[in-house]
């Protein structure tokens, strides 16, 4: 029996454990392993955030949308406007202040690192709480090796994209750092939406186009780093967390004019 608990605990976290690596291994110039770990563990440290916000979340939900609308809520803010928001807070105030984070792919490393932070321990608490039996929690964990965790690492990697371009870009740095969230939360809900509407098949076309699109973004910046070599980038543009708290704001605005919508279309 403890056996298979273990057997468990080894499917709910080998996926994020080769996601990382493989990130890692990708970067021409590596990180700092101990930065890096502390980058993860830091976005493990979401969930304590999340167990004080969403109860608070849920009740205004529940208060206010019913059916379709509540579902949209639950998918692109309970769910992915936090997560992903406060995965951008390691990254700004923890990752992008280290002396190592130099260069554009430092952005995607480090995004990636707390994205599968959280989604180890998302991955385990999700399999040991939501299940009955040791069978069920192993065909769960199994499941999500190739859904919710993928997600969260190639979220990580659009992240990392647009907050590296913020950084490091030569223009329109205000749009990518508004992307750097915007883009994740667009993922997550579409992701989560999916799920809650029993459309779940559909989330195997969404991984398929961001892992396509992760492929070309690693395949950029590679060559980005092999014309520039492991010279000093500067930054070019300096992040304020207000601006980053503005765009949590607008995005929110956005969200709940949706579900209003919805609402008022479904449900009046």
């Amino acid at each position: 029996m403890l056996l298979d608990i273990y057997i468990i605990y080894f499917v709910a976290l080998l996926p994020v454990v080769f996601l990382i690596s493989y990130v890692y291994k990708k970067d021409l110039y590596p990180e700092d392993k101990r930065e890096v770990f502390i980058t993860f563990l830091l976005g493990a440290s979401i969930i304590l955030f999340l167990d004080i916000l969403i109860p608070a979340v849920e009740i205004f939900n529940n208060t206010f949308f019913k059916g379709i609308s509540n579902k949209a809520f639950m998918s692109f803010f309970r769910a992915a406007t936090l997560e992903e928001t406060l995965k951008l807070l390691v990254l700004y105030f923890y990752a992008s202040k280290l002396d190592n984070f130099d260069e554009p792919m430092d952005a995607i490393v480090f995004a990636t690192a707390a994205s599968l932070g959280f989604a180890a321990i998302e991955n385990v608490n999700y399999v040991f709480h939501t299940t009955e039996t040791q069978s069920q929690a192993f065909s769960v964990a199994l499941a999500r090796a190739f859904s919710a965790v993928p997600l969260h690492g190639l979220n990580g990697v659009i992240m990392g994209l647009f907050f590296g371009l913020a950084l490091f870009g030569d223009k329109d740095n205000k749009k990518y750092l508004f992307l750097a969230l915007a883009v994740p939360i667009f993922i997550h809900g579409i992701y989560n939406f999916f799920l809650l509407i029993n459309a779940g098949i559909l989330i195997y076309i969404i991984l398929f186009i961001l892992f396509s699109r992760s492929s070309k973004i690693f395949n950029r910046i590679r060559m980005g780093q092999q014309l520039k070599g492991h010279e000093y980038w500067e930054r070019t543009y300096t992040i304020n967390s207000s601006e980053i708290y503005m765009n949590v704001l607008k995005i929110t605005g956005i969200i709940i004019v949706g579900v209003i919508v919805l609402e008022l279309i479904f449900n009046a």
